[in-house]
């Protein structure tokens, strides 16, 4: 955190902040002829604080916020906490790294020179206390990655989505909304802030873990329920105390991935799915993803039978649109790395992963003691927008143009400009005519000879020579336009 500056015993003591009504008061009555002795007794001020104040409301100095002063001005900052609101909300945060590049080039646009900083760059510290001057609006969180095709999900296929599923939804109850997705449990207690001796450079822990783990498929309803668990081992056989101990009405498979095929999808529909709804009346609406290996001519077949529709997710959407992706799993996997990291602990158990007739325990004591099921299954499918059927959800997540981050900031003059906005569309959108990689051909080499690159041969076919150039260019183009986005992205800052 920034340095705050304590006084030592017996130091004098500063002026603290009075009241706005105080100053005042004392003002106009210094104004009415009163001494200024006088004054500073009745309203326990000092004579500096009286004299500063009356050389303010004279307008012989401005008004100045007591302690040190920030090296720039309350408008600049104003500016550079909008943008960083815009590129976070547009999926290009800054760092604190950034924040201190950002404001060196402001003061060097405005040509101004801070001492107090090294090379014109602010430290560590003034951006920390940049961070909590702006608490209100900021926070250095951390954060995760997203894939470019995620982030080309829009408004307009958001609205698309909604139209559609306002038709399907039509007069289903929310009994009769599953969703269902698949996840897995990892054989990883992962990372955690443990106490160590100050100054240790590597802090380990003992406990074993490894990159294995058990898939299983979830569903939940609209309602809070939650369907019977399905569970795929990796595996050629599957042996009998491999499902003993688990939670009640559990299936077992297994697959030689360990992942869900067109298989392990069909039992789980017709031993899971088919049973639970042939227990409601009207119609049932399934929602999951739009994988290849979950629709078949049986399963279609099967759900007419049923009177079951399928809602397949837009892509690369299913963070803002699959609830259990949204609210569920995250608490689910929170609980299971404690309960693994109980399981591991040394001197307790040998084994250096999970066994798989261990796991069905494992996984009752984590259902048994999973905190807030029910409201976590509602809150994903009002998170989603799914019930009660609402886009407005999921398009809050997405990217705001400039007049709705101005609407949100309560001021129509918001410093981000229009065009700073479209070079972040672009940035996350991509761009048309992006240029494509180079083919590739195969070399010839004889065996246990090297080969150079094809500027340095010295004799080269005359078609190889052609495409040389070409996977240059297009690697050179590919650079200026990286190299002209991040120019751009500091440039277009409107100060």
């Amino acid at each position: 955190m920034p340095r705050t500056y304590k006084p030592k015993p017996g130091a004098r003591a500063y002026d603290k902040s009075v009241d706005t009504e105080i100053l005042a008061k004392a003002a106009s009555a210094v104004k009415d002829g009163v001494p200024q002795c006088e004054v500073c007794r009745e309203f326990g001020l000092s004579r500096t604080k009286l004299s500063n104040h009356l050389q303010v409301v004279n307008g012989e100095k401005p008004l100045r916020s007591p302690g040190g002063q920030s090296a720039i001005t309350a408008a600049t900052e104003r500016a550079i906490v909008d943008h960083l609101l815009a590129v976070s909300e547009w999926g290009f945060p800054f760092d604190l790294i950034d924040l201190r590049m950002v404001v060196k080039r402001v003061l060097d646009k405005h040509g101004v020179t801070v001492a107090k900083f090294r090379d014109n760059v602010p430290g560590h510290d003034w951006a920390l206390s940049f961070m909590k001057r702006h608490s209100d609006q900021i926070k250095n969180r951390m954060c995760q990655n997203i894939t470019k095709k995620r982030a080309g999900f829009n408004v307009e296929t958001v609205n698309n989505y909604f139209a559609e599923l306002s038709k399907t939804l039509q007069g289903v109850p929310p009994q009769n909304i599953i969703n269902y997705d698949e996840t897995n449990l990892t054989d990883d207690p992962g990372r955690r802030r443990m106490i160590f001796r100050r100054g240790v450079k590597y802090p380990e822990r003992i406990l074993n873990g490894t990159k294995s783990s058990t898939s299983l498929m979830l569903a939940g309803t609209a309602a809070g329920e939650l369907l019977p668990l399905y569970v795929v081992y990796k595996s050629e056989n599957l042996w009998d105390t491999w499902r003993q101990g688990g939670p009640p009405r559990t299936r077992y498979n297994r697959s030689r991935s360990g992942w869900f095929d067109h298989i392990c999808f069909y039992d789980w529909f017709s031993t899971v799915a088919i049973p639970y709804c042939r227990k409601l009346p009207g119609r049932k609406v399934l929602i999951g993803d739009n994988l290849s290996s979950h629709f078949s001519n049986q399963i279609l077949q099967e759900c007419e039978d049923n009177n079951i529709a399928f809602v397949c997710l837009p892509p690369n959407a299913t963070h803002l649109c699959q609830p259990l992706d949204v609210a569920y799993f995250g608490p689910m996997k929170r609980k299971w790395r404690s309960i693994l990291t109980e399981w591991k602990q040394p001197g307790q158990k040998q084994a250096g992963t999970v066994p798989k007739d261990v796991f069905p325990k494992l996984l009752k004591r984590l259902m048994s003691e999973l905190p807030n099921k029910r409201e976590n299954m509602l809150s994903g499918f009002r998170k989603c927008g799914i019930h009660p059927l609402d886009p407005n959800p999921v398009l809050n997540r997405l990217p705001k143009s400039h007049q709705e981050m101005a609407a949100e900031n309560d001021r129509a003059n918001n410093s981000v400009s229009e065009v700073f906005l479209n070079q972040l569309s672009q940035m996350r959108n991509g761009e048309e005519g992006a240029t494509k990689r180079a083919k590739r051909r195969r070399v010839d080499v004889v065996p246990g000879r090297s080969v150079g690159a094809p500027d340095d041969e010295e004799e080269q076919p005359a078609d190889a020579a052609e495409a040389a150039p070409e996977a240059s260019a297009d690697v050179s183009d590919s650079e200026s336009e990286t190299e002209v986005e991040e120019r751009n992205l500091f440039e277009t800052f409107a100060f």
